[in-house]
């Protein structure tokens, strides 16, 4: 099973592995969904009623905090949370150069391109375009390296990664927006979901859920 961070009888929250995709798919390829739910059979076999409803996604290639629901009504609340911009997301990310600025706050417009299976920065005024808004601040630095704590304020497709390459400072193995491969045998990017802060789905409690970073890569230099 997956590192468990939280459970309890109503939502699990799981530090997902870089090279894991979230949700199943008809290949039946291995995922978090798949990994819960035998997890669910095996450990739960009594509560024939436990659903595994994954209220936001992970790119397969980012690791960290990711939250899957028990229950259809905490789906609902979740859902309902994330869909409000009332959580908060904060990843930690390298970066291949660093930004002029030690903090700041990014606005772009992008465009799904489902053909490309990438997000690309246009024009406001284009349509299907989306307004994406993150904060950043530098924590440290390693020569052109650096280390970024990310608040994501939307939640977009690639919306990280795709506005740190529009200027110039691309997620370390991101080689899909601009940075360079890194030899892995795993599909990986420097990039970790942190922290999710979020209310309680049935008691309101406001919750905090961290990840330790994970021990691949360029990581164990910035732990």
């Amino acid at each position: 099973m997956l590192p468990i961070l939280f459970e309890d009888n109503y939502f699990l929250a799981i530090n997902k592995p870089s090279g894991l995709q979230s949700d199943k798919d008809k290949f039946r390829n291995p995922s978090v969904e798949r990994e819960v739910a035998e997890y669910f059979r095996k450990t739960f076999p009594w509560k024939k009623q436990l659903v595994v409803g994954l209220t936001h996604r992970l790119d397969r290639a980012v690791s960290g905090v990711l939250l899957i629901a028990k229950t259809p009504a905490t789906v609902k609340s979740l859902a309902a949370q994330f869909e409000a911009r009332t959580v908060g997301k904060f990843y930690l990310a390298i970066l291949e150069k660093c930004p002029s600025a030690e903090e700041g706050e990014l606005v772009h417009w992008l465009k799904k391109d489902a053909l490309q299976k990438r997000a690309i920065v246009v024009n406001p005024h284009t349509k299907a375009s989306q307004e994406c808004r993150l904060r950043y601040k530098i924590l440290q630095k390693k020569g052109d390296k650096c280390l970024a704590e990310i608040e994501l304020l939307t939640g977009r497709y690639h919306q990280i990664r795709v506005q740190l390459s529009a200027i110039g400072c691309p997620v370390l193995g991101d080689d899909k927006y601009g940075g360079k491969p890194i030899k892995s045998d795993i599909s990986m990017i420097h990039l970790h979901s942190n922290r999710l802060v979020f209310d309680h789905p049935k008691t309101g409690e406001r919750l905090e859920v961290s990840a330790p970073l994970p021990n691949l890569g360029e990581w164990p230099a910035w732990i």
